[in-house]
């Protein structure tokens, strides 16, 4: 295995590790990300604003976490080399709390999106987010026209 290809295994292996502590039902497994992540992350494409340290990307994925329940997250595509890690995903899960001012419906919602995650030293130290934020927002009915 060329030096190349062990970085990008680590690196691979490191948003695995991210995206089951972030994703799992257990709340007090975004710990992970004090294991993963750079301390001076930068993020673009959040809802509602973009982390920018540890302690407010545990806090998006808390209150997401919390907003959408019962999530069934999965990895469609994952691709890494030694600098970049990329995973398309998709999500299915309740909405049970406020998200985007609309108080919790219990509807199901699905979607999907990508996610760019730069790498240093293993960590990962900036994230690029698309998720399906129309989708969303349509399924809990934050957009009338699109829910109808």
């Amino acid at each position: 295995m060329t030096d190349d290809n062990r970085v990008a295994a680590r690196n691979r292996a490191t948003v695995e590790r991210f995206l089951a502590g972030t994703h799992s039902p257990d709340l007090a497994e975004v710990a992970v990300i004090d294991e993963t992540v750079a301390p001076g992350i930068v993020c673009h494409g959040f809802p509602g604003g973009d982390p920018c340290d540890r302690e407010s990307y545990k806090a998006f994925f808390r209150t997401f976490r919390r907003a959408f329940a019962d999530m069934s997250f999965e990895i469609d595509a994952l691709v890494a080399n030694r600098q970049f890690v990329s995973a398309r995903w998709h999500i299915t899960c309740v909405h049970a709390e406020d998200f985007a001012g609309v108080a919790g419906t219990g509807r199901t919602v699905a979607f999907d999106g990508l996610v760019l995650y730069r790498m240093e030293n293993g960590l990962i130290a900036e994230t690029w987010l698309r998720a399906d934020e129309m989708a969303i927002l349509g399924q809990i009915g934050a957009l009338p026209a699109i829910a109808a």
